[in-house]
C-alpha cells in the first residue's frame, strides 16, 4: 500500500482513539497525543536506519516504514484500558505484559483488512509484539548472524523462504528498537518531551548509576529504586547510555553524531537550571567519546567484543 495513504489512515485512527479517551476521562494526556506524531516519525526513521545500515535490499524500506508506523499501536488502547502508559500497571490489571503485546492483539483480522496489511500481517504482528521485550526466543537474534542474502534478495523473495522468516522478524525488531531509542532523544531535543532534572544535590546522579553507565551496562530503574539508589538525574545518564548500550548498527551511532543529539540532549537537560549536576555534563562527554570509539572500532554490525573494546579505550582516554 502507498505509504502516504497508510500514514493518513493511522492519523485518523489515532484521532478517533484520542476522542474516545477524552470522552472516557475528560481530557487527553499530552504523552498519548504524541503517539500519533511518533508513529508518523518512526515510519520515516526506521527505513532511514534500514537503508543506512547497508544490510538489506532496498525493497525492505517500505516494510520498515510499516513497522515504524504501527509499532506503538497498542498505546491508544492501553490508555483506554488503564488511563496511563505504564506497562507495569497494564500487566498487573490485565495480565498483558506491555503495550507491544497489546498492539499485537489489536492487529486482528478486522484491523489488518481495514489498513490493507493482509500480505504483511504475519511479519508485522510479531515485530509489534516483541519490540519492547523479546518474549519469543526464536526472535532473539544477534545481527551479526544475519544472512547476507537479505542484502541480495528482495522482501518478496525472502518471504518465500520459510526458513528465513524468523531471521527477518528478528532483524526488523532490532531496527525498530534502534529507531525508537533514537526517537526518544529526538523528542527531547525537539522539546516534545521534557525530562525532569533536579538541581538539588539529593537528586544528583548516584555512584551506582554512574558506574553502570561507564561500564556500558543497562540501568534498570525498577532495580535501582528497589535498592534505593535511584535519583532523578540518573535518568539523564540512562538516556545517554541508551544507544551506546543497545545499538547493533554502526550507522545508528553515526546518525546520532551527525545530528549532534548528545550535545543538544545536554543543553535541553540543563535549561533554566542554575547549578547543573556536574555528572550530567561528564555523561555527555563520556557518551560522545564512547560513541566515537565504537564507530572507530566496529564493522557495520557492532559486536559485543567491539563494544567492550570501545569501553576500555574510552576509560583510558577519559579525563
Amino acid at each position: 500500500m502507498e505509504m502516504q495513504k497508510l500514514r493518513t489512515l493511522y492519523t485518523e485512527y489515532g484521532k478517533i482513539q484520542l476522542g474516545n479517551i477524552e470522552a472516557l476521562y475528560g481530557n487527553v494526556d499530552n504523552s498519548v497525543k504524541l503517539k500519533i506524531k511518533h508513529g508518523i516519525s518512526m515510519s520515516k526513521s526506521v527505513p532511514r536506519i534500514t537503508a543506512m545500515s547497508g544490510l538489506f535490499h532496498e525493497s525492505f524500506e517500505e516494510s520498515a516504514a510499516i513497522d515504524g508506523l504501527f509499532h506503538d499501536i497498542g498505546r491508544f488502547f492501553q490508555y483506554l484500558l488503564i488511563g496511563n502508559l505504564k506497562d507495569a500497571e497494564l500487566e498487573e490489571k490485565y495480565g498483558i505484559k506491555d503495550h507491544g503485546r497489546l498492539g499485537e492483539l489489536l492487529l486482528n483480522d478486522e484491523f489488518i483488512t481495514k489498513f490493507g496489511l493482509n500480505e504483511y500481517a504475519s511479519i508485522l504482528k510479531p515485530v509489534v509484539g516483541n519490540h519492547t521485550e523479546i518474549y519469543d526466543s526464536k526472535y532473539a537474534l544477534d545481527l551479526s548472524k544475519l544472512p547476507p542474502i537479505f542484502k541480495e534478495y528482495s522482501m518478496e523473495e525472502i518471504l518465500k523462504r520459510a526458513q528465513l522468516r524468523n531471521y527477518l522478524i528478528a532483524a526488523k525488531i532490532k531496527l525498530v528498537v534502534e529507531a525508537d531509542n533514537f526517537e526518544l532523544l529526538q523528542n527531547i531535543v525537539n522539546r516534545d518531551w521534557v525530562p525532569e532534572i533536579s538541581e538539588k544535590e539529593e537528586g544528583f546522579v548516584t555512584k551506582e548509576a554512574w558506574e553502570q553507565f561507564t561500564n556500558n551496562l543497562p540501568i534498570m530503574i525498577a532495580e535501582f529504586k528497589k535498592r534505593k539508589v535511584w535519583s532523578v538525574n540518573s535518568g539523564a545518564i540512562l538516556r545517554y547510555g541508551l544507544l551506546p548500550q543497545k545499538a547493533q548498527l554502526r550507522s545508528t551511532l553515526e546518525l546520532l553524531l551527525e545530528q549532534d543529539y548528545l550535545r543538544l540532549l545536554y543543553e535541553r537537560a540543563v535549561e533554566g537550571i542554575q547549578k547543573p549536576d556536574p555528572l550530567i555534563y561528564d555523561g555527555y562527554l563520556y557518551a560522545t567519546l564512547l560513541v566515537k570509539n565504537i564507530i572507530e572500532l566496529s564493522d557495520p554490525i557492532i559486536t559485543e567484543e567491539q563494544r567492550r573494546e570501545a569501553v576500555e579505550k574510552t576509560k583510558k582516554m577519559w579525563k
